[in-house]
């Protein structure tokens, strides 16, 4: 067995039962989303498993129309699955999607990856695991509900999901684990609205970053996270940007998908007796999923940071054993945590001001004592609460900071600038004076 599928049957075998944050009326809001992560043989494995089991009975004609993914019987067990000789030599990997621009000509998201799922609806499409199951039909095709395709090796814990640095809720999210029990994955079926591209990820790449860890700035606004969007404008330029530590993937899709201008016909303003001809036709602009891709090596690589790497996160620091209850609170003082993937360099902000105060309340406020006066709704997502409220912090004592260096600015100037303009209006008196006769 490969150290990779080592390292996965120690997680599989470390996911407890996850805590779970009940949503009240009216609010209703949950959301679901699957981690799927197969097995994928290498070529001498995969020849050797797609030959018939007994070479002595002759293939029917009826197993030959059988799709190639169901090659091999599902395992009744974990443990059965884990001791086929394919999964044993494979490289385990993880799904991750590329959310698709509503508008081409908006950019703003192109690079940045997601897990497979969406909304719950309403209480009655039905509960947490349906709700992720359902979404990644609808976004990829995968039908994560056949048993014989997919089985679900657990959950993580459930997390709160707020915007503008804790100002407004938004969901609960349940994040869900998935295995896929074939050595080939079924086609995929996406969503053009919803999905722009596929890509599978070894589980080797986050391994090696937790081993040497390799960071990529991501630079956000923090007007657009704190203010209304009228004042954005204004307090760009005086709040600044931070920059969130992110990891960079290869560009390797399943597929993607392509934006091409169609003709249509547009019969409105044309008269019945007259010959439809190209000037009677419009430009449309439609999305087409290629399935054999030819992408440049050269690509900008994908981006995973936010939510997406905190839950990745939380999956790997399962290798080490499941979390214990008497560490839930200690975040950030606990040696395990410091190892977690998204626990790299600290956010850093582009202001001086910003950036020092941000400090100095990381110094004053121990993390264990913050996480004692609000109780964390997960035992990984209360360092990140706990440090946004701090940022929000530091916001206020930027302010009045700089009010304070203002109001001392002018209280210097205000002398100096009364004897330059008392001096400018006695020169203006004398030389009107002079003037006249």
């Amino acid at each position: 067995m490969t150290t990779d599928v080592q390292v996965l049957v120690s997680i599989i075998n470390a996911l407890g039962v996850p805590k779970k944050i009940p949503s009240h009326p009216p609010k209703y809001r949950r959301a679901a989303v699957a981690i799927i992560i197969r097995i994928r043989p290498d070529h001498a494995q995969s020849a050797h498993d797609s030959k018939p089991r007994n070479r002595q009975q002759p293939q029917q004609p009826s197993q030959s129309k059988q799709p190639p993914y169901l090659d091999v019987q599902p395992p009744e067990s974990l443990d059965e699955f884990f001791a086929q000789p394919w999964v044993q030599s494979g490289v385990p990997e993880i799904l991750f999607i590329e959310r698709a621009n509503r508008r081409p000509t908006d950019h703003r998201w192109t690079g940045h990856v997601a897990l497979p799922g969406g909304k719950q609806v309403s209480s009655l499409d039905g509960g947490d695991q349906e709700t992720a199951a359902r979404e990644t039909t609808e976004e990829i095709g995968l039908d994560l509900a056949d048993p014989t395709l997919f089985r679900c090796v657990g959950q993580l814990d459930d997390r709160e999901l707020w915007t503008s640095f804790g100002r407004v809720f938004l969901m609960v999210l349940a994040p869900f684990v998935y295995l896929q029990l074939t050595p080939k994955t079924p086609p995929l079926k996406p969503q053009p609205d919803q999905v722009a591209s596929v890509h599978w990820q070894p589980l080797s790449l986050f391994l090696d970053r937790l081993a040497h860890p390799q960071w990529t700035p991501m630079v956000i606004n923090l007007s657009n996270k704190l203010a209304p969007r009228f004042s954005r404008t204004i307090l760009r330029p005086l709040l600044g940007t931070m920059a969130l530590h992110s990891i960079e993937m290869p560009y390797k899709p399943e597929f993607i998908l392509r934006y091409q201008q169609e003709l249509i016909k547009d019969t409105s303003e044309r008269h019945p007796h007259t010959p439809y001809t190209a000037l009677h036709a419009k430009t449309h602009t439609v999305a087409v999923v290629d399935h054999d891709p030819d992408w440049d090596l050269a690509h900008r690589p994908l981006k995973l940071w936010g939510l997406t790497l905190q839950m990745l996160a939380d999956l790997l620091e399962l290798k080490d054993g499941p979390i214990q209850l008497d560490i839930r609170h200690k975040v950030w003082v606990s040696g395990r945590m410091r190892r977690r993937l998204d626990a790299g360099h600290l956010p850093g902000f582009s202001m001086v001001d910003m950036h020092f105060w941000v400090r100095a309340l990381l110094k004053f406020h121990s993390w264990q004592q913050t996480e004692k006066n609000k109780p964390s709704q997960s035992n990984r997502v209360g360092s990140w609460e706990s440090y946004y409220r701090m940022v929000k912090q530091a916001i206020v004592c930027v302010v009045l900071g700089r009010a304070a260096a203002v109001a001392v600015l002018v209280k210097l100037l205000k002398v100096p600038m009364l004897r330059m303009l008392q001096t400018s209006v006695v020169r203006h008196h004398h030389k009107v004076i002079k003037r006249v006769p």
